[in-house]
């Protein structure tokens, strides 16, 4: 058995690559191994959703994405080749108001890249054969492609291992949900039409469904259901250009088509996140429709949400007890995302009603274009998530006024050059002590020592940041808010803290500068 390590990762797919960039950008050590030889060359996975980029922008990824990706700015609906509907992504509050298309390859090539600029590396061929958990960490089996075995001992083991995870059935985690009867095909496509390459296309009929989904270069995702009373298991190239021509009317001609492949849809999730030292992230954990395009992006904030957390424990800098909020906040995200899509997916297929309601929702957007395209749109893009009853959130000091804590922290730009998110750029608990439009000596000589203060307790553990409109205030680490946007977009008026999470996510919020209460929550997890 080889040297006891703090973390092994199983599966290197967009999962298992995030948690090992994000735990090498902590300076925590682990082996991220892989059953493939290579890693994944068809398409699989296209969306990236605005938050999903967001993540990237803060890991210091986002412009590689953009960079190879086709941004879709829209996604239109069209019912027996009329359209209906278009969903503009324009009102969403982002940086980034549109979803990247990529192909999976592409993705997980660029966090390859980037795990080995962090002196990491993916290593192949490395298939998991047994798994055993201990009081004392766990111990997993496995075999190279020259048959030799061997026995590693980790702290923490992560299953990134997918929808058919070895991990997860050594285990006996119990898996459940349900299999849809309906098989669909996917493709990959070069392909003339007159439609728009920035904006998706679905087309709706009589339970049917076809989806187009530009690529870069002139390539198109395209995806259907195939309507039939009997399984199949191959498609001709000729077979796929018929049943585009005739499910868009017209609308899409394909030139050729490869990588065709069918599926079905399983919607299932199981009961834990967590079993003891092991964690299950993305497919793993969690399978559904691909409707709306959440499932890699789900995986990638699951992997997000964890990392930061284990690092701190591993680190002895947090409680062993913070671990218990992965599951406590990730799951019933999951669990409405997997019912969701479960529903939709059914109702484009089967249900009776599904034209009725199409056309009410047509109705609602039409008659208030920007605040339905926002809702939707900030649902679709994996921007509203709010994690409602975790451990690690401190939700006594809403009011009516504040952001809500444990929904993501707002962006703004402060600048030409400078945004929010610039001080983000780190790996610690970021403090905002707002001062208020007007700032009083009084409140100045409080926030000073209580900066002080903080700073000795927690030390590296936190950045405390000065919001304040005030341009002769002369203290560390301020953030000079002129025009007052920073204090408009996090609803304040007066003096205000706020605490953002490693993740990005408000923590804490509250109107006094109280040392007491901010160092109570803190003392939550932090040691």
């Amino acid at each position: 058995m080889n040297k006891h390590l703090p973390v092994l990762i199983v599966g290197a797919g967009p999962t298992g690559l995030m948690v090992a960039c994000e735990l090498a950008r902590y300076g925590v050590s682990f082996r991220i191994v892989d059953k493939k030889a290579e890693p994944t060359l068809s398409s699989n996975a296209t969306w990236i959703q605005s938050r999903t980029i967001e993540i990237f922008e803060h890991i210091g990824m986002a412009n590689r994405f953009i960079k190879l990706s086709n941004r879709c700015h829209a996604i239109n609906l069209y019912f027996d080749g009329k359209s209906l509907v278009k969903i503009p992504l324009k009102y969403i509050d982002s940086k980034y108001p549109y979803i990247l298309i990529l192909p999976q390859s592409e993705t997980e090539q660029l966090l390859n890249q980037r795990l080995e600029e962090l002196d990491h590396k993916v290593e192949r061929s490395v298939e998991l054969i047994n798994v055993e958990q201990r009081d004392d960490g766990v111990v997993s089996e496995v075999r190279y492609a020259d048959g030799h075995m061997e026995k590693i001992s980790s702290n923490w083991l992560i299953a990134c291992d997918g929808a058919n995870s070895t991990v997860r059935e050594k285990c006996g985690i119990f898996f459940p949900g349900e299999d849809l009867s309906e098989q669909f095909i996917v493709a990959d496509a070069d392909i003339e039409s007159f439609m728009s390459k920035n904006e998706a296309h679905v087309f709706l009929g009589q339970a049917t469904l076809f989806a187009a989904f530009p690529l870069a270069s002139g390539k198109y995702r395209i995806t259907a259901n195939l309507h039939l009373d009997y399984p199949r298991r191959n498609f001709s190239e000729r077979e796929v250009i018929e049943m585009v021509q005739e499910r868009a009317q017209g609308a899409y001609y394909v030139k050729a088509a490869s990588w065709i492949s069918s599926f079905w849809i399983h919607s299932r999730v199981v009961n834990h996140m967590r079993q003891d030292r092991i964690f299950l992230v993305g497919d793993a954990a969690h399978v559904h429709s691909p409707a709306g395009g959440q499932g890699m992006n789900s995986g990638i904030q699951d992997a997000y949400n964890l990392a930061w957390k284990l690092a701190l424990v591993i680190q002895e800098k947090a409680v062993p007890s913070l671990l218990d909020s992965y599951h406590m906040e990730r799951y019933p995200i999951i669990q409405n995302i997997v019912k969701q899509t479960e529903y939709y997916t059914k109702m484009a297929l089967s249900d009776d009603l599904f034209l009725e309601n199409l056309h009410r929702f047509t109705e609602k957007i039409k008659n208030n274009e920007t605040r339905v395209s926002k809702k939707i749109g900030e649902q679709l893009t994996q921007l509203n998530i709010r994690y409602k009853n975790s451990p690690i959130i401190d939700y006594e000091n809403v009011s009516g006024t504040s952001l809500l804590q444990g929904i993501r922290a707002p962006n703004i730009v402060i600048d030409s050059s400078t945004q929010l998110y610039d001080f983000f750029q780190n790996t610690k608990h970021n403090i905002l002590f707002f001062t208020g439009l007007t700032l009083r000596k009084g409140k100045l000589t409080k926030l000073i020592e209580l900066q002080k203060s903080l700073n000795e307790m927690y030390g590296d553990l936190i950045n405390i940041y000065i919001v304040t409109r005030d341009i002769h205030l002369d203290m560390d680490n301020v953030i000079l808010d002129l025009n007052g946007m920073v204090h408009q977009c996090y609803k304040i008026k007066h003096s205000a803290v706020y605490i953002i999470r490693p993740d990005n996510y408000i923590a804490y919020c509250a109107k006094n500068f109280d040392l007491e209460y901010i160092d109570r929550f803190l003392k939550r997890y932090l040691c």
